[in-house]
């Protein structure tokens, strides 16, 4: 059967780009439900077929995908994808690509397929949908099973304080020629810790974009003898990484950005507070999507820097959700800041349930409550229950219930995927619990090997 995800006219410029780029193999990725990229090699002389037909696969090896006895799935290159990274293997060159059913019907389980299915609904109403993630990590090394920050350095530091300057100079390079537009780099608070920024755009694109910038980040720190981890919280008493994502949403016929009102008080619409009043509705469901792991739990916590109250502000970074005050023309810089989610978060699967749970504001015109002024980070939890204030989940578990409880999720991700990233959480955390033999309580002031095991190099 002919694939209907790859359109046949785009088969003769993908093999002429093979050709100009003497590309001997295609890494063909898809994404697992946790947002790690999953990968086969295919030879040049194969890709004319795989373009036309698909690729199949053994859906069930991938955690989270297919059962045995449903496993036969089908990839199918995304021709937009095509790219030769200079961080890859000379003769290299990747594309991502949706998966489908045998029958080449799209794939539920697909997170990629999901979020593109999200943006072409909203793109039916004449709305695009940007996005730009900041995504924190850290350089560290592993002597003997012990785990250091790579370097001394603090905030806005440079060498020879931070001494990872040839790597990130390797990586800034590497990430401009597969065509990241970046915008700020810099060293962040904790010892190790960095920050690449690039462009906002849309939010497909830009999805895309943050398994490129992880895959580079690893493999050249990898090639400098360092180990670069997304994990939300490597090193206890600093710092987590965060992975705030800006988002706003833009009439496509006009340009013109919906988030924008420079009639109004610091020029936010009145669509703008409806989606975040839909956002806040659903943060605490959120929560086991944009913080996924035991470990997202040991970074949301008071005093950290990291949100951990149901608020939003202007300029106001201790809030859940910021709304910026950038300089620059309103039509581009007004958007939202959502600072719950960490980088281990699925970039797909985040981008869809943010976009929902917006969408499900505006449609039903929710109202935020007021904004902070205040710094929320010096809250206690009984001043915060006076102000009628919700808390986020507190560890993965009961964001689970949360996730599992609420009906906009469910109908976000469909019945498959929802109920697979339940299934695949909760058995994460029992998993957790039945090696620190404690409550979550007595283990979360410290990471432990189990931690380390599980996210170290795989976030």
């Amino acid at each position: 059967m002919r694939s209907t995800l790859t359109n046949g006219d785009a088969v003769e410029p993908i093999m002429e780009l093979i050709k100009r780029h003497d590309t001997k193999y295609i890494r063909l990725i898809v994404i697992d439900p946790m947002g790690s990229p999953k990968a086969m090699l295919i030879p040049e002389y194969n890709m004319r077929d795989a373009l036309t037909h698909g690729v199949a696969f053994d859906g069930s090896s991938i955690l989270g995908f297919a059962e045995v006895n449903k496993s036969d799935l089908n990839l199918h290159p995304d021709p937009s994808t095509f790219l030769v990274p200079m961080w890859e293997t000379p003769g290299i060159a990747l594309m991502f690509c949706y998966v489908s059913n045998p029958d080449g019907t799209p794939f539920l389980g697909d997170p990629r397929g999901l979020l593109k299915r999200t943006v072409d609904e909203l793109e039916k109403e004449g709305l695009g949908f940007n996005t730009g993630p900041e995504l924190e990590y850290f350089y560290v090394t592993n002597e003997n099973g012990s785990i250091a920050p790579y370097g001394k350095g603090g905030y806005f530091d440079l060498p020879p304080l931070d001494p990872t300057e040839d790597v990130k100079l390797e990586t800034l390079m590497c990430l401009e020629a597969a065509g990241f537009q970046l915008d700020r780099v810099h060293h962040e608070a904790a010892s190790g810790q960095q920050e690449i920024n690039f462009r906002y755009s849309d939010a497909l694109g830009t999805a895309d974009r943050v398994i490129l910038y992880k895959l580079a980040v690893k493999t050249i720190a990898e090639k400098h003898d360092a180990i670069a981890t997304f994990m939300p919280k490597p090193f206890w008493g600093v710092s987590g990484s965060g992975c705030h994502v800006h988002q706003s949403l833009v009439e496509l016929e006009t340009g013109r950005n919906m988030f924008m009102d420079e009639e109004s008080e610091h020029g936010l619409s009145e669509t703008a507070r409806h989606y975040i009043g839909g956002i806040l509705k659903h943060a605490q469901a959120m929560s086991a999507v944009v913080a996924p792991l035991v470990n997202s739990y040991k970074r949301l916590v008071p005093h950290y820097e990291a949100p951990v109250y149901v608020s939003w502000g202007f300029a106001n970074r201790s809030a859940l959700v910021r709304v910026p005050l950038a300089p620059g023309e309103k039509n581009t810089v007004t958007r939202i800041e959502y600072r719950h989610p960490d980088p281990s978060s699925n970039p797909y699967i985040t981008a869809t349930v943010l976009l929902k749970s917006g969408m499900e504001g505006i449609d039903k015109k929710m109202e935020p409550p007021e904004p902070f002024a205040d710094n929320i980070y010096h809250f206690i939890k009984k001043d915060i229950k006076k102000l009628g204030v919700e808390v986020l989940p507190e560890h993965l578990g009961e964001a689970v219930d949360w996730f599992e409880g609420d009906a906009t999720m469910k109908d976000a991700l469909g019945d498959y995927l929802h109920r697979n990233l339940v299934e695949l959480k909760q058995a994460e955390y029992e998993s957790y619990l039945e090696y620190t033999g404690v409550e979550w309580a007595a283990s979360r002031p410290k990471i432990t090997p189990w931690e380390y095991e599980q996210y170290l190099t795989r976030c």
